[in-house]
């Protein structure tokens, strides 16, 4: 599995990408850094909605955008957020992958409410993960 990884620089870089694997999408985390500007995504819960980083798997054919979205859990539950995840697939993750002439298969996002590391089990941590496949210039919710 090939994995490429981007992470957005803190604190209160909007726009700078750190580059830690490969440069072939860092287009697509810019693209996105500069769109949103990395922090408070406006979504319909109104949560507190920021970009932690993109990771792309299998030879581009799986991309995830992780999002740090601190109140879940505490003033957000899963049905609160869900309506979330198809607006920033749609508003966010489809442009860039539109704009980068990225065509994956499969789109993965998650909101955690802390950012951890990718891959680190954290039991104690609330995360919420959707999957969508592109199609027609939206996100189709696949169910998992």
């Amino acid at each position: 599995m090939t994995t490429f990884r981007f992470k957005m620089q803190r604190p209160n870089v909007k726009i700078g990408v750190q580059v830690v694997y490969a440069v072939c999408t860092l287009c697509a985390t810019s693209v996105l850094a500069a769109e949103t500007g990395a922090d408070n995504i406006p979504v319909p819960s109104g949560q507190a909605l920021s970009f932690i980083e993109f990771i792309s798997e299998a030879e581009g054919d799986t991309v995830r955008f992780r999002f740090l979205t601190p109140d879940i859990g505490t003033a957000f539950d899963y049905m609160d957020v869900a309506a979330d995840f198809q607006t920033v697939c749609d508003d966010q993750v489809i442009p860039v992958l539109d704009a980068n002439a990225l065509a994956p298969s499969q789109i993965v996002l998650s909101m955690s409410a802390v950012d951890i590391p990718f891959g680190e089990d954290r039991p104690d941590i609330l995360q919420f993960f959707e999957i969508f496949r592109p199609e027609n210039g939206t996100c189709i919710w696949e169910e998992f």
